[in-house]
Order: structure tokens, then sequence, then C-alpha cells
């Protein structure tokens, strides 16, 4: 009797571990962890996140969001600016230092999506994005639990998952 085809689940964990061990060596290069190279991406590309923006959309709960933006912040990787429209809200932005490092951290990010999206057609790549969205909503939904925020899913990556 032949095998069954591997469960969706047990493709998405898959996925979920060979993004782990090929995202891990390159933020180490860049003496980084995995959410500290994400976060430099992040706010390289949407600079002036509340500390709590960054953390949802890096799909982190407050306390881990905090810790991530003080040890960004005690490397002077990131600053926190005070809000102009509410001075009780900090924004983060990269620092002096910070700014060309999250460059080779984007640099490095965009050679490992194009790598790992290797020989799969726009068309495809498209087909499961959205195919992923359904099942995360579905699952959700089984759960009673809100569904990813829509900017993550919208931009199809969370840092924690590459």
């Amino acid at each position: 009797m032949a095998l069954p085809e591997p469960s969706i689940g047990l493709l998405v964990l898959l996925a979920r571990h060979g993004i782990r061990d090929v995202v891990g060596p390159r933020a180490g290069r860049h003496r980084l962890t995995v959410q500290q190279f994400w976060a430099l991406y992040w706010l390289l590309h949407q600079p002036g996140l509340a500390p709590g923006e960054l953390a949802a959309a890096m799909l982190l709960d407050p306390p881990a969001g905090s810790r991530l933006v003080s040890e960004l912040a005690k490397r002077k990787l990131v600053e926190a600016r005070p809000d102009r429209a509410d001075r009780r809200r900090a924004r983060l932005f990269l620092s002096e230092k910070g700014e060309p490092l999250a460059r080779r951290v984007a640099e490095d990010a965009a050679r490992y999506h194009a790598e790992s999206l290797r020989g799969m057609e726009p068309a495809e790549v498209e087909a499961l994005r959205s195919g992923l969205r359904k099942l995360i909503d579905n699952l959700a939904e089984l759960a009673g639990a809100p569904a990813q925020p829509a900017a993550a899913r919208r931009n199809g990556r969370g840092a924690r998952a590459g």
C-alpha cells in the first residue's frame, strides 16, 4: 500500500523548519537573532512604527516585542523618538549605526526570498500565498481566534516565519 500524500500541516511545518534553518545562519552572519534580523528589515521598509505596531507586524506578543526593541536600542541599532502627534507614544527609527546594517539585511532577505522561490512561476507564488491566507483564516476561525493581522497577511511575511 502506498503512503498517503503528506498533509498540508506537515508541509507547512517542514517549510517553517526550512525557513528557520536558512534564515538563522543568515541572521547570525550579521550578529543578529532571527527576530532582530526581521525587525531591522521591517524598520527599513516602514520607519516610524510604534513598538506595539512592530511587535504585531512580527507576530510577537507585547513583552517579546518590548524585549526585542530594548535589545536593538541597547546595541544602538534603533532609536525611539517621541511621536509628534502623541508625546506619550514612541516611534522607532533605524539609527546611524543601524541603517547600513538594515540595508545589508534587506539585501540578504531579498536573496533568501528569491532563492527560496526558485523554480516557481509568479502565478504559483501568488497561488501559494492565496492558499496559505485561506488556510490561516480557516484555522483561526476553527480555533475561535482572530486571523493574523491584515498587514501581515497582505505582506505575506511575519518575521518569525520569514
